[in-house]
């Protein structure tokens, strides 16, 4: 199945406790999201309940290449820098809203854990099918949850789609 992937392109409402880090720390917090470069590039937070909400970036296909929207879900790379205890991240759809799930990231000193979140065949606000303008306005929102500190180094989104059927065209005068 054809899919495209969303990489974040804006933030909004970012609480101060959600800083970035790494050796390559990028200049924003949508930045240092938008690859999955580990220790490089990060954003980290150790309070409880703080949020971020990030925005993406328009489809990569146009809106006449699409036949439907058949699912979306997040892609998101993190660790907690605890050796013991694991830490949570409530990632949820914004817009449209709902659609929450705890990312528990295995506690590891050095390590990043992916995870992907459920695959979402029905938009969280109506529950009907997603439309090409339900992806063209995503945004997502990170609520930290517990306290173990945690870094996120990537959250995009995976978007699965049916390609529009095109008929043979004629080329120099002949159907193919």
């Amino acid at each position: 199945m054809p899919h495209m992937i969303l990489l974040p392109d804006s933030d909004s409402a970012v609480s101060s406790d959600w800083i970035l880090g790494g050796s390559s720390a990028e200049g924003t917090v949508h930045d240092s999201l938008d690859d999955n470069n580990g220790d490089n590039s990060f954003v980290a937070c150790d309070d409880h309940l703080e949020t971020m909400i990030i925005g993406y970036a328009n489809p990569s296909v146009a809106e006449g290449d699409i036949t439907s929207i058949d699912s979306v879900r997040f892609l998101s790379s993190g660790r907690s820098t605890d050796r013991r205890n694991a830490s949570s991240v409530i990632i949820s759809f914004q817009t449209p809203s709902g659609f929450a799930e705890t990312c528990s990231y295995d506690a590891h000193a050095s390590s990043y854990e992916a995870i992907s979140g459920i695959v979402r065949e029905e938009k969280p606000s109506s529950g009907g099918d997603w439309i090409y303008p339900d992806i063209e306005a995503l945004e997502m929102i990170c609520t930290k949850f517990g306290a173990q500190n945690i870094q996120l180094s990537y959250l995009a989104l995976r978007v699965d789609y049916t390609e529009a059927v095109t008929t043979n065209a004629t080329f120099f005068g002949a159907n193919f």
